[in-house]
């Protein structure tokens, strides 16, 4: 296998299509592009179902470039750095605000080392063979890497133009999970109409006294930034590590630029999809897929699992009482809710899904007293009845640890942890106990809805697949969770409607600054991520 090579040729003048060939004694061993291009491209995502399109000027005499996103809706122009002086991007994009409608923006960044080219990065490509495509006799390079636990597979089709250049045809990158062979990215990129020819006035941007300094803030930033661009990608994990306070150390700080990469790719391509939610990077968005299994432990409830006490209406009665329920309801307006808790890194979720609907049960029972009951405890001491701590539990079985046991206050038994302690029982004075528990009707969205009005939140299990990490806002449905088990815990709280999509208002316990406070709307249709399947709520 011939490892590659590129050379850059340099053009004698800015405008002309003539070029001088560096000496290379080995032509078919080296990629070498043109100094001086236009081209547009269109990158397919076949995980992501997205396609975007891309318009590319480059010139390395002039020491400028630009792309332009989306047939110009977005604009990036790049002056290289020189000797005397630092480089500059200006991103230009469209705001509507109360005021303004789609008024151009520029932002004006310090950019770093040399202006992108936006060509294929032949880094470790190997040439293979020749094929053809497209009627072109193209030249087929090849490479093959592993990064923690993902493959990543990469093909690059390159033609050998009469100017004794190279072009690309295509590139298709495709990734998966080494122990589970699922397909995590999966992109071809065609290159289109190529020129040789770039005029001054392409790639100047005239008027950097109207452009604004880079934002300070991580989300502001990020709205001007791509993550195609690897200069842009830079700037972003900067200030991500920033924002969120991330330290690493040096061997992983790598790892952790390539996960946060990976998502914010998925983040955009999701975002730019007609879907019913949007999603974005949050202090998950740098996580291994084992750090991210941590903050998901719940387990499915067996078949014959049920509550102690039945639940009292038939679906008969239930359909009679459906009629009478109002629209939209939602307890967070009641006052029986505590602020959203954060797990941490201990898949204790279903401990913090059994204690919200204690807490909101006996609220509604004291005069709107609101109780700080310690889910540490039901980590620290139920494992005689089947919880595995941080390990993670079956709902039902946390339901009878404390129907038995009770739940003490926080300032009684001690505070969250995160991790698995040891049983402090003999230390408090006042624990509050449940009657029993009931498992709503399964997979009955009528039942929930009258549960909820009725009885308080109902504490449920679902399937928390890799975008519900990444929700920010609207309405949650994802087919992705359809056949894979649950695993997480939350509590539904509510339900309403959102053009014409019914939803459940849904507590999470990853803290306040996911979602909508700690809150999602999740998708009534079709039992989505099996919501639906085991709803339990407490008996005070």
């Amino acid at each position: 296998m011939v490892s590659s090579s590129v050379v850059l040729a340099f053009v004698i003048v800015a405008s002309s299509s003539a070029y001088v060939l560096l000496e290379n004694d080995d032509p078919e061993g080296s990629i070498i592009w043109p100094a001086e291009f236009y081209f547009k491209a269109e990158e397919i995502d076949l995980v992501n179902s997205y396609v975007e399109t891309i318009e590319v000027w480059y010139s390395a005499e002039i020491n400028r470039s630009r792309i332009d996103y989306y047939g110009g809706t977005n604009k990036v122009f790049y002056v290289g750095e020189t000797d005397e002086d630092e480089g500059i991007s200006y991103t230009l994009y469209p705001m509507t605000t109360e005021e303004v409608v789609n008024e151009e923006v520029c932002v004006k960044t310090t950019l770093g080392g040399e202006q992108p080219d936006f060509l294929p990065d032949i880094e470790n490509y190997e040439y293979s063979h020749e094929e053809y495509q497209d009627e072109k006799l193209v030249r087929v390079w090849t490479k093959e890497t592993e990064y923690d636990d993902e493959l990543k597979q990469a093909t690059l089709y390159v033609y050998r133009t009469d100017k004794d250049f190279d072009l690309p045809l295509k590139e298709v990158i495709k990734s998966s999970n080494i122990d589970q062979g699922v397909v995590t990215t999966h992109k071809i990129k065609s290159f289109k109409q190529f020129s040789f020819t770039v005029y001054v006035e392409d790639i100047t941007f005239e008027n950097d006294i109207d452009c604004k300094g880079q934002p300070g803030d991580f989300r502001s930033l990020m709205a001007h930034l791509h993550p195609h661009n690897p200069t842009h990608v830079d700037k972003a994990f900067h200030s991500y590590k920033q924002y969120h306070s991330k330290m690493y150390k040096k061997t992983e700080h790598e790892l952790r630029k390539a996960i946060f990469h990976r998502n914010w790719r998925r983040v955009h391509a999701h975002n730019h999809k007609n879907s019913s939610y949007m999603m974005e990077l949050n202090a998950f968005s740098d996580r291994t897929d084992d750090e991210l299994k941590a903050l998901r432990g719940a387990r499915p409830s067996p078949p014959t699992a049920r509550g102690s006490m039945p639940f009292p209406h038939t679906v008969e009665e239930v359909m009679e009482l459906a009629k009478e329920l109002p629209k939209t309801y939602d307890l967070r307006f009641q006052g029986v809710l505590r602020p959203v808790d954060n797990q941490g890194n201990c898949g204790s979720c279903w401990a913090f899904a059994v204690t919200s609907t204690v807490e909101a049960a006996l609220s509604g029972t004291n005069g709107g007293r609101n109780l700080d009951l310690s889910e540490q405890s039901l980590v620290d001491c139920g494992w005689g009845f089947g919880n595995d701590g941080c390990d993670g539990s079956w709902l039902n079985d946390a339901y009878e640890y404390v129907l038995k046991h009770g739940i003490p206050l926080t300032n009684q038994y001690g505070d969250y942890i995160a991790k698995n302690g040891y049983c402090n029982l003999d230390n408090t004075t006042d624990t509050f106990k449940i009657r029993g528990f009931a498992q709503v009707t399964p997979r009955n969205p009528e039942a929930l809805k009258v549960a909820l009005v009725k009885y308080g939140p109902v504490a449920v299990t679902l399937r928390a697949n890799d975008n519900m990490f990444s929700y920010s806002s609207g309405v949650f449905y994802d087919i992705t969770c359809e056949g894979k088990p649950v695993d997480h815990a939350v509590a539904v709280v509510g339900y309403g409607e959102r053009d014409g999509t019914p939803y459940w208002i849904v507590r999470n316990s990853w803290g306040e600054n996911w979602g909508q406070d700690g809150y999602f709307l999740m998708s009534a249709l079709n039992n989505n991520c099996y919501i639906l399947d085991s709803p339990y709520y407490p008996i005070v």
